[in-house]
């Protein structure tokens, strides 16, 4: 069978549109990017947002709600009546698509929620409520991420108040019972008060026998001022300790310092073109290319909202990764990932 080789080329911020082929201008925050059992490269970000691409450079909005704001957080909320779904990720888990959110309002984050599909475009049946930060003990329990690993199900949570991973069950939709042991283990961050040199928006990646895990650290909804960006830590154990080259482990962060190695990061020469870039998430191509996606600002509307934005991940010698420069790429064209499909999917 012949097959079709598919690459494109990508700048920042990405181009992304409507069916129709305008630009799309609205924000896509904390994206997560999967590639989709029928090929295509689909994005999901806050809102509920879903975007879909052939090539993983060039993004079409599908739907800017894939499944309505659920209501649950009504039921769990404190400080204010008002919330979002924030930051999905997404797995195939036993022959269906779980998509986790977070759900929250500003300083009254409720927890993290999970829905479930057949397809990956939907339609999606929300289940309803996971846990919440008071079931589950963890202060700020938002950006989920799940990673799965010898047919057990993990759970990585948490935002500038401590990073933490757990179990969950064999559906990937429930939390495990305190008889299966349900205990959760602290791998980045501290707990403490709220405090941006510590970590969110967390993605921990699986190569060559290591474990790396990707947060995202600074002020991150400061337009123009944003300093938000990705470190990376590096572990021989899903469960840490995850450290930086000084070999200083990441649950050490905190009172104004981050430890880690920087991934992305706006620097001081080209703060009047991009920031707070970061929120990321990573896609493996057919070559074994790394590429990243991640949300930044851009002088391109005046710093108004957050925008995708995607590189190719490179190693260095101890392992550890990194985009060119440690910088967006401003070229105009950058080689995008690689994917063969069978031809007979676009007779």
């Amino acid at each position: 069978m012949k097959h079709k080789v598919i690459q494109n080329i990508y700048s920042n911020p990405v181009n992304v549109t409507y069916q129709d082929g305008t630009a799309y201008l609205g924000q896509i925050a904390d994206p997560t990017v999967i590639k989709g059992d029928d090929g295509f490269i689909y994005i999901f970000s806050t809102h509920g947002k879903m975007f879909k691409s052939e090539d993983g450079c060039n993004f079409k909005l599908v739907t800017e709600r894939i499944f309505p704001l659920p209501t649950w957080g009504k039921e769990v909320g404190k400080k204010n009546s008002d919330y979002e779904l924030w930051a999905p990720d997404i797995k195939k888990i036993n022959d269906k698509w779980v998509m986790y959110y977070s759900l929250s309002g500003w300083g009254s984050p409720r927890g993290i929620g999970v829905a479930i599909a057949d397809k990956i475009d939907g339609p999606y049946q929300d289940l309803g409520k996971l846990c919440s930060c008071e079931e589950i003990g963890v202060n700020n329990c938002i950006d989920p991420q799940v990673f799965i690993e010898n047919n057990k199900i993990y759970l990585v949570v948490g935002s500038f108040q401590g990073i933490f991973i757990f179990r969950l069950d064999q559906t990937g939709t429930k939390l495990l019972s305190e008889k299966e042991n349900q205990n959760k283990i602290l791998i980045a961050g501290r707990v403490s008060f709220w405090d941006g040199a510590t970590y969110e928006g967390s993605y921990i990646i699986k190569k060559d026998g290591y474990y790396y895990y990707f947060g995202s650290v600074g002020t991150c909804l400061e337009g123009k001022n944003s300093t938000y960006h990705v470190v990376v830590g590096k572990s021989d154990n899903l469960f840490g300790p995850y450290v930086g080259k000084d070999n200083i482990p990441l649950t050490e962060s905190g009172n104004g310092l981050t430890y880690g190695e920087v991934v992305v990061k706006v620097p001081f020469e080209k703060k009047d073109e991009l920031a707070g870039v970061g929120h990321n998430s990573i896609l493996i191509d057919d070559e074994d290319n790394y590429f990243i996606y991640y949300h930044g600002f851009s002088k391109l509307d005046n710093f108004k909202t957050r925008h995708l934005f995607m590189d190719k991940l490179l190693f260095d010698e101890q392992g550890y990764p990194y985009v060119k420069n440690f910088c967006p790429s401003f070229e105009e064209k950058n080689e995008g990932p690689v994917f063969k499909r069978k031809e007979d999917k676009y007779e």
